[in-house]
């Protein structure tokens, strides 16, 4: 059987992100200093990031469609070796847009955005045969249907399942048990976990299934624990100038640790490394061009 390398399942976005100096007033008109337009989302931006590293291309199940908007997110996708499978093809709906604002000196992002909360994306039985041959799968729950399916599937086939959790879902309830190695936010609190507590949310992730977890802050450092034995990863600090996107790149870069046999927090410093690296640029592209793979594998 083939190698496939790693599937990606979940959200793709367009986003339009301007950089200024502050933060605009309200009704007001800003002239922006840089701009960026592609494709985002958490699922979108990991597989980015994984061909990116590994040079391989990647495959992303998602939702398009055929509205005018999807060109440039399909575009991006397949000029970084990305190729989408839609679910949604004959869809005529907006794709999700991002609107972003970066204040570039203090290094923040808003978003706003409808974040594919809306769609309804069907599962497709044929998407499971992206599965065959996969090293690694990332769900970022977004469409819960093909979220949950496609998990499933690379269960079944051995195929480890990580999960891109920003903040928590429903889903979550029936994701987790099909889950090896959950990679979530401070803002992730599943219902009856303690907020503000790691070792809370670490033994609700435990008890439901992950074996591998992961709780990322920001800049700081990052927990993980690996079956109840917990550790720190420190994360070097520089100054940022756009954080936008630096979880779903965490994300993508970790899957290509992984895949090469790197230990769990080995994986988790190196793609802090390189998500920290993406901060220092405008965008969620920028990055690749001043830091070449081979420099950092």
């Amino acid at each position: 059987m083939i190698s496939r390398g790693a599937v990606f399942v979940g959200l793709a976005t367009l986003d339009l992100s301007y950089a200024v100096d502050h933060y605009p007033d309200e009704d007001s008109k800003t002239q922006a200093s840089d701009m960026f337009l592609g494709a985002g989302g958490p699922a979108a931006n990991a597989a980015v990031t994984y061909a990116f590293l590994s040079r391989r291309n990647t495959r992303l199940i998602t939702a398009l469609g055929k509205h005018p908007l999807v060109e440039p997110i399909r575009g991006d996708l397949e000029q970084h070796r990305v190729t989408p499978v839609d679910l949604t093809p004959d869809s005529v709906v907006q794709p999700p847009v991002s609107s972003i604002i970066v204040a570039t000196d203090a290094a923040t992002r808003t978003i706003v955005s409808l974040d594919g909360s809306r769609a309804r994306v069907p599962f497709d039985d044929a998407a499971s045969d992206h599965i065959d041959g996969a090293t690694i799968v990332l769900v970022d729950g977004h469409y819960a249907e093909p979220s949950l399916r496609l998990a499933e599937a690379a269960r079944a086939a051995g195929v480890t399942v990580v999960l891109d959790a920003g903040r928590w879902r429903p889903v979550h309830t029936d994701l987790l048990p099909l889950i090896d190695i959950v990679i979530c936010s401070s803002s992730f609190v599943p219902p009856g976990a303690q907020a503000d507590s790691t070792r809370s949310v670490f033994d609700h992730l435990h008890a439901a299934g992950p074996r591998l977890a992961a709780i990322t802050h920001g800049a700081g450092p990052i927990d993980y624990s690996i079956a109840g034995n917990r550790g720190t990863v420190p994360v070097r600090r520089g100054r940022a100038v756009d954080t936008l996107g630096a979880g779903d790149i965490l994300h993508g870069a970790f899957c290509h640790f992984h895949t090469r046999g790197e230990s769990f927090p080995l994986a988790l410093r190196r793609a802090a490394e390189i998500a920290t690296a993406s901060c220092h640029h405008l965008g969620t592209r920028e990055w690749m061009r001043h830091h070449p793979p081979q420099a950092m594998r």
